[in-house]
């Protein structure tokens, strides 16, 4: 509390305020002149004002002036210690400028862009994710490896900045530190120098979930000229978990679409997906000029008690010896169905194997047949219906087999 305008001036002089408030009991003018002095000295200060409620109308004109508010006695004042109780708190530093400016940006756009990503299916959702987390560290160069556990390895998915940038030599001795990365579960950091990083050296991050890891994205340690900080190395582990979560979450996706078209006990298709597939194995053969059959494999109907357990375990024989290029359908109980893909009409044959299209379809016969056999001893009916030969329609096909399945029944009709 000062006595005089000058004297708060010289007040502000000596030690700068967070706020100033002024008191008004006189004319306008004098008001005017010290709240303008105040603005001309202190310009970021804010500038509130106490009145009596005849000078109301006054400290509403000067909030067009450049006065923060005003509180009017005695009762409005009681706002008073709450607004200079949040002056009070430290200032924000005023974000500095270049490119460590965006990056909080960035990482708030990345987060929300991999949420975005979330019904992708896996492989490409893991690409565009490490695209994304690359982006958010301002990485122009990078490379991601997806892991495989059929094929046991490793496989190159991403590389950001072209190929150019990451040759062939060097690409193996990053794979071999991704493997490390793999291994170990952990963020490895290769100085730069090290045997196998890159000049600005490299950064490997596990795109781990609490069970698995699902690959591991590779970048320089180096970003603009700057080493990545540790806070960009929380940002790249939080980031890739994020996309650890969301793979993982497509993954689940998959396996359960996987598993609620087909049959539990058998692991076959059931009936609805599996006239699916055939309309686009059709659509396919018709293109390309192949030939196609459906076989048709049924136990004999009215067998006693344990049908569905024996219908299970010929499921699963059927499911066994199907071949690359085939897929097989549970289409009721004890009945089954399989796509078969034959040779091209004119198409070179190994030695050893069935030469015409005829001799390929009846040898996978015989093989369906037995493994269907050794699953059950009951009498089983077989039949199959070829496209082109018995017509360019799922309908037509089926009704064939279908037709040819009853005649089985009774030899003599």
């Amino acid at each position: 509390m000062v006595p005089s305008a000058a004297e708060a001036l010289l007040q502000a002089a000596r030690e700068p305020p967070q706020a100033l408030v002024i008191e008004c009991q006189d004319g306008g003018s004098s008001v005017r002149q010290v709240l303008a002095a105040l603005q001309r000295s202190m310009p970021t200060v804010p500038v509130y004002a106490v009145v009596p409620p005849e000078n109301e109308p006054l400290a509403a004109r000067l909030l067009d002036e450049g006065l923060a508010d005003y509180f009017v006695l005695p009762n409005d004042v009681r706002r008073l210690p709450d607004v200079l109780a949040a002056r009070a708190e430290p200032p924000v530093t005023p974000a500095a400028e270049g490119p460590d400016a965006a990056r909080p940006a960035r990482r708030f756009d990345a987060a929300c862009r991999l949420a975005g990503l979330a019904l992708e299916q896996p492989t490409p959702l893991f690409c565009d994710g490490a695209r994304i987390v690359f982006e958010a560290l301002g990485a122009a160069r990078g490379c991601a490896f997806w892991w495989s556990p059929e094929a046991d390895r490793l496989d190159l998915a991403v590389i950001v900045g072209g190929s150019e940038s990451l040759g062939a030599d060097d690409r193996e001795a990053v794979r071999a530190s991704a493997a490390r990365t793999l291994r170990t579960g952990e963020v490895l950091i290769v100085p730069a120098g090290s045997a196998g990083a890159p000049p600005e050296g490299l950064m490997c991050v596990p795109v781990r979930d609490e069970s698995f890891i699902h690959g591991v994205l590779c970048l320089p340690a180096r970003v603009g000229g700057r080493a990545l900080s540790s806070e960009d190395h929380r940002t790249a582990e939080t980031l890739a978990g994020a996309l650890a979560n969301l793979v993982a979450a497509a993954l689940r996706r998959e396996e359960y679409a996987r598993l609620a078209l087909r049959d539990a006990e058998t692991g076959l298709l059931q009936a609805d997906p599996f006239q699916t597939y055939l309309e686009g194995r059709l659509a396919y053969a018709h293109d390309c000029g192949d030939e196609l059959a459906l076989v048709l494999l049924e136990a004999e109907v009215g067998v006693p008690a344990g049908s569905i357990t024996r219908g299970g375990r010929e499921g699963r024989a059927v499911r066994e010896v199907l071949e690359t290029g085939w897929e097989g359908g549970r289409i009721a109980d004890r009945r089954y169905a399989v796509v078969i893909g034959a040779v091209r009409p004119g198409a070179a044959v190994k030695a050893g194997e069935p030469a015409t299209p005829d001799q390929s379809i009846e040898a996978a016969v015989r093989r369906l047949r037995t493994a269907m056999s050794r699953a059950c001893a009951d009498r089983l009916r077989t039949a199959i219906a070829r496209f082109p030969q018995d017509g360019p329609t799922v309908e037509a096909l089926v009704g064939a087999a279908e037709r040819r399945l009853e005649a089985a029944s009774h030899p003599d009709a």
